[in-house]
């Protein structure tokens, strides 16, 4: 095992969307994000991006990109979603090749976190199910079993999910929290750290 903390940054596919998607507070119309009679112009493509962490204590991957079934089919993966988001998955990128490439099976995984569930997040969750734990938060887990739209739960049907709770406090400073946890800072996110057994000095 190593003694060394070492983060990969994977991307693990392209997703093209109407730019009031990921901007949408400088937008009035709220169907912008939609991209619903906008013209092209408005179209970005921007990385999807997972990130695997090798810690002393175990293998850590944080979300899990776009399953390679959409290389066939789009409208299989994503059905009415295929008109607001557009998923690209080049030979190779997906979480599963990538893994291989490193020398990893899904199995070896010991934590695999999902910072939320939607699609270009929770897609190839299923090439890597074999993770021996599966994490996300009851908050986020509760909000994508309820909400049809936003949230494709066929992503996560028949995987053993588990969640955990953050403290009310934790959620203003979330993004940052997130950060330090991909560059391996483990302390710095203590309930996030306790649950995956990390809690240590670093």
């Amino acid at each position: 095992m190593t003694t060394d903390i070492k983060v990969h940054v994977l991307h693990t596919g392209l997703v093209q969307v109407d730019r009031a998607l990921p901007f949408h507070d400088y937008y009035r119309n709220p169907l912008a994000f939609t991209g619903v009679l906008r013209s092209h112009i408005n179209q970005i493509t921007l990385p999807v991006s997972s990130y695997l962490i090798e810690h002393p204590k175990g293998l850590v991957l944080i979300d899990t990109g776009w399953n390679e079934s959409v290389r066939q089919s789009q409208w299989h993966e994503l059905g009415m979603q295929v008109q607001i988001n557009k998923a690209y998955l080049p030979a190779e990128w997906s979480v599963r090749e990538q893994l291989a490439t490193l020398g990893y099976k899904p199995s070896d995984i010991d934590y695999l976190v999902l910072s939320h569930l939607h699609s270009d997040h929770a897609s190839g969750l299923k090439l890597v199910k074999e993770a021996k734990r599966i994490l996300t938060s009851d908050a986020e887990w509760q909000a994508a079993n309820r909400d049809k739209l936003r949230y494709i739960n066929k992503m996560w049907r028949d995987v053993n999910v588990e969640t955990f709770a953050y403290e009310r406090q934790m959620w203003v400073p979330y993004i940052r929290h997130l950060i330090c946890l991909v560059m391996g800072v483990f302390s710095s996110l203590p309930r996030l750290a306790t649950v995956l057994g990390f809690q240590q000095q670093l």
